[in-house]
C-alpha cells in the first residue's frame, strides 16, 4: 500500500487512501482501507462507487453498502440507477439518501410522470403512502388535470394534496408542467461536491505537509541584505 509511509500522519494517510481508492478491486477492500481513512472515508467511498456505477460488476445494493453513511454517494448512485418501479425507487430514496430525500424522490416522480403512466398505474401509486407526498401529489394532479388521465382517489393525505393541485391547474392551465426533464436545482447529482459526515461542504484538497521542527533556516539581514542571519525554526 503506497500510503503506509503516512501511517503516522492521520490526515495525510486518509487523503492518500482517498486518492488511491480507484484502484481497490472489491467491496472488502473498500471496507478495509476506506474505513481507516478517518475524515476522508466518505470521499474515499464516494470516489470508488462513482467509478463503478456505470458498470454492472456490482449490484445497486452492493454499491449502496459501499457508500457507507455518505448520503451524497447514495443519492448519486440511486438517481443514476433508478428502479423501474417508482414506489421501489421512492423507498430507496427514503431509506438511503436522508438529507437529499426531497430531490431524490422528486426527480424519481418526475421521470415517472414523463413516461405518461396510465390510469391503472396512477391508481396503484396513489394508493400507497409516501415519505414526500407533495411531490407525488403535484405530478399525479398534472396527469389528471393537464393530461386527463386518472383521478385523485387513494391514500387520504396524498389525495387531499392531489385535489388541491388539480384545483390550481384548473384555475391556471398555463401552470401545467411541460414534459422536459430538468436538472435538480440546476445540477446533477454527479455535479455535487462530496461532503463530510459533519455536513460541511468542501472540495477535497491534500493536507498540508507536516512542518519539520528544529531545522534552522536563514533569512536576509534587513540591514544589508547580504549576510545570512540564523533564526529559530517556526
Amino acid at each position: 500500500m503506497p500510503c503506509a509511509q503516512y501511517s503516522d500522519i492521520a490526515e495525510a494517510y486518509g487523503y492518500c487512501v482517498y486518492k488511491h481508492s480507484g484502484g481497490f478491486r472489491t467491496i472488502d477492500e473498500i471496507e478495509l482501507f476506506c474505513s481507516a481513512a478517518g475524515s476522508w472515508e466518505p470521499e474515499c467511498r464516494h470516489a470508488w462507487v462513482s467509478g463503478r456505477m456505470q458498470k454492472q460488476d456490482f449490484s445497486t445494493q452492493e454499491l449502496i453498502k459501499a457508500c457507507g453513511s455518505n448520503p451524497d454517494c447514495t443519492f448519486e448512485l440511486i438517481d443514476f440507477r433508478p428502479d423501474p418501479d417508482i414506489l421501489v425507487q421512492a423507498d430507496l430514496c427514503t431509506r438511503h439518501v436522508r438529507k437529499h430525500i426531497r430531490d431524490c424522490v422528486g426527480h424519481a416522480v418526475q421521470r415517472w410522470w414523463m413516461q405518461e403512466p396510465d390510469e391503472e398505474e396512477i391508481a396503484r401509486v396513489l394508493a400507497q403512502p409516501t415519505s414526500v407526498p407533495d411531490k407525488f401529489a403535484y405530478y399525479i394532479a398534472a396527469l389528471i388535470q393537464c393530461d386527463g388521465v386518472g383521478s385523485c382517489s387513494g391514500e387520504p393525505y396524498v389525495t387531499r394534496l392531489c385535489l388541491k393541485n388539480v384545483k390550481a391547474f384548473k384555475k391556471d392551465p398555463q401552470s401545467c408542467p411541460k414534459r422536459e426533464e430538468k436538472k435538480l436545482h440546476n445540477m446533477k447529482p454527479s455535479d455535487m461536491i462530496p461532503e463530510s459526515l459533519s455536513g460541511q461542504k468542501f472540495t477535497p484538497k491534500p493536507p498540508p505537509k507536516p512542518k519539520v521542527q528544529g531545522v534552522p533556516h536563514f533569512r536576509k539581514n534587513k540591514n544589508n541584505g547580504n549576510s545570512p542571519q540564523h533564526s529559530p525554526a517556526p
